[in-house]
């Protein structure tokens, strides 16, 4: 089953606790589009939201984006440790 940004946004709502509505749809999917821009910048290439590894990685930081959105933390070193892996495993298939 092909992932789409619908499916992404009902995982992510699991992950927060939002169950039985749709009222923060809207600011959901505008959360996980930047969390996708973002996640792409720092690895350095288009994700694949097919990819169970993308797609986990779009809605960690998307969660993490919802979770410190009234108090600001830095983002968990296990959430930079795998996006940091992902960017490097990018650099060692292409090395150019």
């Amino acid at each position: 089953m092909a992932n789409t940004m619908q499916t992404l946004r009902d995982r992510l709502k699991i992950d927060i606790g939002i169950m039985n509505s749709t009222i923060y749809d809207s600011r959901l999917d505008s959360i996980l589009n930047a969390a996708k821009a973002s996640v792409e910048q720092w690895i350095g290439e288009e994700t694949d939201i097919d990819s169970d590894i993308d797609s986990e990685l779009i809605i960690d930081y998307a969660r993490w984006q919802w979770l410190t959105r009234k108090d600001p933390t830095d983002m968990s070193e296990g959430l930079k440790y795998r996006l940091n892996c992902r960017a490097f495993n990018k650099k060692l298939e292409d090395p150019s």
